[in-house]
Order: C-alpha cells, then sequence, then structure tokens
C-alpha cells in the first residue's frame, strides 16, 4: 500500500481491509498510526537491502561495485515485487506531511542510502577507480539526486524512458570522474 499510494494515505482502516483485519486486530500489533509508518519505512528498507546490497556478483568492489549497485538501485522496486513506487523515496517526498517520528524515520532511510553511496565512493577512490580528488559527498548527492528524479519520472510521470535517461546520467558522471590517464589529463587540463 506504501509502494502503490505512499505512507500518508496508509490509516488503521485501510491496513486492515487489505489485511483482512479487524481494525482492532492491526491496533493490536501498531497502538499508534506512527508506529505502522515507522514499521513500513523499517520493512522496506529491508527489502532495499536485500535487493540492492544482498546480491553476490563476484565483483571485487570499486568502480564496478558502485556502477553495479546503482544499476540495482534505480528500479529496485520492479525487481523487488513492489506495485509502485519505492515507499522511501515517497516518504521523502511527503515529509513535510508527514509526523515527527515517521519523518525522522524517512530521514534516517535517506542517511542509510546517502552512507551507502559515499562507501561505495569511498572504495572506488581507494582502488584508484576515481579520481583522488573526487568530492564524496557531492557526488553522493549527485547520485542521490538521479535516483529521486528517476523515482518521480518513472512513478509520478510515468515516463517510459526514466530507466534510460537516469542510467545515462550515471554513466555521464563517472564517466566525468574516472581515473583512467585520458580523462585525468583531461582533468588536470580544466575539463569537467
Amino acid at each position: 500500500m506504501a509502494s502503490a499510494e505512499g505512507l500518508c494515505r496508509i490509516t488503521f482502516g485501510s491496513v486492515a481491509g487489505r489485511a483482512s483485519l479487524s481494525k482492532g486486530g492491526v491496533v493490536a500489533h501498531f497502538p499508534h498510526l506512527v508506529d505502522l509508518k515507522r514499521s513500513i519505512l523499517d520493512v522496506a528498507l529491508d527489502l532495499w537491502s536485500r535487493t540492492c546490497l544482498g546480491v553476490d556478483t563476484g565483483i571485487g568492489g570499486g568502480l564496478p561495485s558502485l556502477i553495479r549497485y546503482l544499476n540495482v538501485w534505480i528500479g529496485w522496486t520492479r525487481r523487488a515485487g513492489l506495485p509502485g513506487s519505492c515507499p522511501i523515496a515517497q516518504a521523502i517526498v511527503e515529509l513535510s506531511f508527514l509526523p515527527g517520528s515517521v519523518r525522522e524515520a524517512a530521514a534516517a532511510a535517506e542517511s542509510v542510502w546517502r552512507q551507502t553511496l559515499i562507501m561505495l565512493i569511498r572504495d572506488a577512490i581507494d582502488k584508484r577507480h576515481l579520481l583522488q580528488d573526487t568530492d564524496v559527498t557531492q557526488l553522493a548527492w549527485d547520485l542521490l539526486g538521479i535516483y529521486l528524479s528517476h523515482h518521480v519520472s518513472s512513478h509520478s510521470l510515468r515516463d517510459p524512458d526514466a530507466d534510460r535517461k537516469a542510467q545515462f546520467s550515471v554513466k555521464r558522471i563517472v564517466a566525468s570522474i574516472e581515473a583512467t590517464s585520458e580523462s585525468a589529463t583531461h582533468h588536470r587540463q580544466g575539463g569537467q
């Protein structure tokens, strides 16, 4: 339901109807609506982790691991079998409408995403796959921006070309900071 409709539309009644339970049955598990919504975000983050991080590809880290992660992350909800958008990204969009502890849970999930990107980027820099002077936090911000733009384009605007556009943006950004001798020379000469 969170994938198809967003967290703001989740109520005890809607969950009870979907789960074929009484409202009291749902309340017995989640005494407050914020508890239910935080639990939904916890489950979404776990599903993201299993879908995006739990794949053993035999890739030895660095840039190949970053690229593999980005390729899986963009559109991960389809791979995970969710019927709509990413519940975490949707919650981020809905932040100003969410109660405090649910807003904090959504922000914490976004922080996990950002830290995952930072870890993968730093590994690529350490393995000399990316330029040593790469601004790690800016690159993480840019890549998260691509993910969120893909989310809006794909799910809200139903752009059939959203996956290709997101992949193109990732490739363009990575190519600009990839530590090949040609790009390193270009970078030193002031190219972008």
